[in-house]
């Protein structure tokens, strides 16, 4: 829930309780992660969703699995898991910073849940 500063009013609201949730500086983007956070269990398919970004409490977008890795095997294997990354915060352009195996790093909008950049 998003509550005006000065007239105290309810702006937006988000429902349920979520493990992983970013919010931008400006407060109108909020980006919700997968509730295993940055590991998904090995027999999930990448349709998975783990990313739902959110614009003034309005759904805008969802990233799967699969729009970050084209197979599995590019996941890292772990004791009980397969590990797809970590969201890291947002940046000061109002992008949220996403670290995939291998160390790549994604720039996406906020507003739109769009890549913006690609880092090596």
């Amino acid at each position: 829930m998003i509550i005006s500063k000065s007239s105290k009013k309810v702006l937006w609201i988000i429902p349920g309780w979520h493990r992983w949730l970013f919010v931008s500086d400006n407060g109108e983007s909020v980006v919700i992660g997968y509730d295993g956070m940055n590991l998904v269990d090995q027999d999930l398919s990448l349709d998975q969703p783990i990313m739902f970004f959110y614009d003034r409490g309005r759904l805008v977008h969802t990233i799967r699995l699969a729009d970050l890795y084209r197979s599995k095997s590019q996941l890292q294997r772990t004791a009980s898991h397969l590990y797809w990354g970590d969201i890291l915060g947002f940046n000061r352009a109002n992008q949220l910073i996403i670290e995939l195996v291998g160390g790549r790093k994604i720039a996406v909008n906020a507003k739109t849940g769009l890549a913006e950049s690609l880092h090596p």
